[in-house]
């Protein structure tokens, strides 16, 4: 199991997205990615942590907001969408 590199939510391959020849990608989810195209093209890296840091509260009620905030400002930016191209070069 991997996870989206747009949103972070693990995925299977039941979940990736698909590239623009129909093949499956799994580097993001179909809810992200889809015909070769991010599905929400616009959407910002401070909408994407607010969305999932409201989605994580919703499945886990205890959780603390600074906590869910934590979490996802942690990981979010650091995934292919959002870092900068020159750090997915071929050397990682």
């Amino acid at each position: 199991m991997g996870f989206c590199n747009s949103c972070g939510r693990p995925i299977v391959k039941a979940d990736y997205g698909t590239n623009a020849d129909g093949s499956l990608n799994d580097e993001y989810c179909k809810d992200c990615f889809q015909n070769g195209e991010f599905t929400e093209p616009d959407i910002t890296l401070e909408e994407m942590i607010t969305r999932k840091t409201k989605e994580m509260m919703e499945k886990n009620p205890r959780l603390p907001e600074n906590q869910a905030t934590g979490i996802t400002v942690g990981f979010i930016p650091g995934l292919k969408r959002w870092c900068p191209e020159e750090f997915w070069d071929d050397e990682f």
